[in-house]
């Protein structure tokens, strides 16, 4: 079976925003876990209770939606 880009789901953990997005892939959903992130909400030690909250928040309706839409996806580098 043919298996284009779309038919694949992955999870990628990237630790320095400046890379960026791996080619050929597109986000669906990005959660950042830094303690920037989150210390103007929780202490440093409730990282756990921010992504929980994250979590909560989530709107799934718009995730499916990101990964059922016709979108460009930025090829790899030649």
């Amino acid at each position: 079976m043919d298996r284009g880009l779309t038919d694949l789901l992955s999870n990628h953990w990237i630790t320095l925003h400046q890379e960026g997005i791996p080619a050929g892939f597109k986000p669906l959903l990005v959660m950042d876990v830094w303690e920037h992130a989150f210390m103007r909400d929780y202490k440093a030690t409730e990282r756990a209770k921010y992504v929980e909250a994250f979590f909560r928040n989530v709107d799934w309706g718009r995730v499916e939606r990101r990964l059922r839409e016709e979108a460009p996806v930025r090829p790899a580098a030649a």
